[in-house]
């Protein structure tokens, strides 16, 4: 099963109907008012599809992130507008993800750039049948889809046992498939950042 990078099979907009209203999550009215965990500016938003998805986690690790509290952020001048979803690897999980994901491409989360798909797994062990068929069919809705294996010690200790902005350290003992994923994110942010800046030169 594919993960990372560019998916092939990618849904046009036109083919995606929007949520009904109970499945959509809400926009921010104002700028979105959450640092990252370092204290600094976000350069991307994780949104949890759902309670439990594993934002807190992702959010604590990834330096560059901040979790925008389930609402789709609303970007000022100068503000981050880039979005990663994030849902953990059950039926109900990926259902809301896709949600998220059609209201997005319907136009109706306001003025935020989805990035990609991050996917956690609820479980140790063998991904089932129907798991991986859900996986296929909602990660045709995004560009990028990133799979974040079970790591049991994040749900044996409290989230200051781990390091802060863990994945910026080398020699870090934060899971590599977390590490990878952050720095792929970051690296796909600061791209899209550069192109934008290019374009608005008009070069």
């Amino acid at each position: 099963m594919r993960a990372a990078g560019l998916l092939h099979h990618r849904l046009p907009p036109r083919a995606v109907v929007a949520p009904p209203t109970d499945r959509r999550a809400p926009i921010w009215e104002s700028a979105c008012p959450i640092a990252t965990a370092t204290g600094g500016v976000p350069r991307f938003w994780l949104l949890g599809a759902h309670g439990g998805a594993g934002v807190s986690t992702l959010a604590w690790l990834w330096r560059r992130s901040a979790d925008c509290g389930r609402w789709w952020p609303k970007p000022m001048s100068g503000e981050a507008r880039f979005v990663v979803l994030v849902a953990r690897e059950t039926v109900a999980g990926l259902a809301a993800a896709d949600a998220l994901l059609r209201q997005h491409h319907a136009g109706l989360a306001g003025a935020s750039r989805v990035v990609g798909l991050v996917t956690v797994a609820a479980r140790p062990g063998r991904t089932s049948a129907v798991i991986r068929r859900d996986l296929t069919l909602y990660s045709s809705l995004v560009d990028r889809w990133w799979r974040i294996g079970w790591h049991e010690p994040f749900i044996q200790q409290p989230l200051d046992a781990l390091p802060r902005g863990g994945v910026e350290d080398e020699s870090s003992t934060v899971p590599k498939d977390v590490v990878r994923a952050g720095r792929e994110v970051a690296a796909v942010v600061e791209q899209l950042n550069s192109d934008a800046r290019t374009e608005e030169r008009g070069l």
